[in-house]
């Protein structure tokens, strides 16, 4: 039986809520978009209303579909250098103390000069440079030492050093 409200049955409204539930945002408002022009005039409001979203949504989804060029790239959720941006972009000065805090504490091999390590857990690391007024998680300084480790395998001018947990059996 169709509703007053949309020109749909029970049936496919229901179908098009649980549809519309697993789009990501900028997807829902397009698919409501959609839906909002086959109805025609006054399909934002009906629209809004089975999917309980704004019609300001509605009509920036309408608009996102008559301007292509705002959309993202095809794969991306957001366009190329949108997001939020990294720790290091946002404290300046934070990714040089990082640095130079990293290789005051390295150790090394001496029979292999290939692999080094930092005498310090990334709590250590969190400890110093929260001291020097900087705000960071042992989850970023965690990924900053492995991006460091990846970015030194690939130098083969720095002598393709390793850097290593100085807790022996847990990765950094």
């Amino acid at each position: 039986m169709k509703t007053a409200d949309t020109p749909y049955d029970e049936i496919t409204n229901e179908r098009m809520k649980r549809f519309a539930a697993r789009l990501c945002e900028k997807d829902r408002r397009a698919y409501a978009a959609v839906e909002a022009y086959k109805l025609g005039q006054g399909g934002v409001t009906r629209i809004a209303n089975l999917f309980g979203m704004s019609p300001e949504t509605i009509k920036r989804g309408r608009e996102d579909l008559d301007c292509p060029e705002r959309l993202p790239p095809s794969g991306r959720q957001r366009a190329t250098g949108a997001g939020r941006k990294g720790v290091f972009a946002e404290q300046p000065g934070l990714e040089s103390a990082f640095d130079e805090l990293v290789e005051t504490h390295i150790a090394g091999d001496p029979m292999n000069a290939e692999v080094v390590w930092t005498d310090l857990q990334p709590s250590g690391i969190v400890e110093k440079l929260v001291a020097q007024g900087y705000s960071i998680t042992e989850n970023t300084v965690r990924a900053a030492l492995k991006k460091r480790v990846s970015e030194t395998q690939t130098e083969q001018s720095d002598g393709n050093r390793l850097l290593r947990s100085a807790r022996p059996g847990r990765s950094v």
